[in-house]
């Protein structure tokens, strides 16, 4: 039985918010972001020795999840179900309740987000800029402006690498999605 399917049928029994971003944390075009992102930065990650990671505004750990196949992976959320449904789902995955924006990330030398457009561009200006110079960045947005939530979408992968400041690109490139296209960038701060 297909993931769509199954949020048809969800959609139909149950009003539940919280069930359903559980269900769509993990719908086709998630799951099609997240291993994209695997494949690009896996040449990389292995680069490094017992790597500290982070996933900024991890939801409930996807990413984070796939990452621990490399080091230890810290998954950060604001919103607190995040934290308590994530350590159900995934047992490898630490998971911290954490406004991100007032988060310390100098003790990681991987940095993960792929939700850079929930954030205004001064937030993740912000961010960006504590991230301490060496670590690996990896990146993702999209130009999905219709969601209210989308508070920084861009245009291009131009537009977006535009808004970053790398120190060295390694990687940069985009996915056409039915709805939107998923922007990545793979980089050094």
């Amino acid at each position: 039985m297909s993931l769509r399917k199954v949020l048809s049928v969800i959609e139909k029994v149950t009003n539940d918010q919280l069930v359903k971003t559980i269900i769509n944390s993990i719908n086709e075009n998630q799951e099609k972001c997240k291993q994209w992102l695997i494949d690009n930065a896996d040449h990389y990650l292995k680069l490094l020795v017992n790597p500290k990671i982070v996933v900024l505004a991890g939801w409930y750990g996807n990413l984070a999840d796939r990452l621990t196949t490399y080091g230890d992976v810290t998954s950060i959320d604001i919103d607190d179900n995040c934290k308590i449904i994530g350590k159900k789902l995934y047992k490898n995955v630490l998971f911290k309740t954490k406004n991100i924006i007032n988060y310390n990330v100098e003790k990681y030398n991987v940095v993960a987000c792929t939700s850079c457009e929930h954030f205004t561009q001064s937030d993740f200006d912000k961010v960006f800029n504590n991230i301490k110079k060496g670590t690996l960045v990896i990146l993702q947005s999209n130009n999905y402006f219709e969601i209210k939530e989308h508070v920084n979408c861009f245009n291009t992968l131009h537009e977006f690498v535009e808004s970053t400041n790398f120190d060295k690109i390694l990687y940069k490139g985009q996915i056409e999605l039915p709805k939107y296209t998923r922007f990545m960038i793979i980089g050094v701060r």
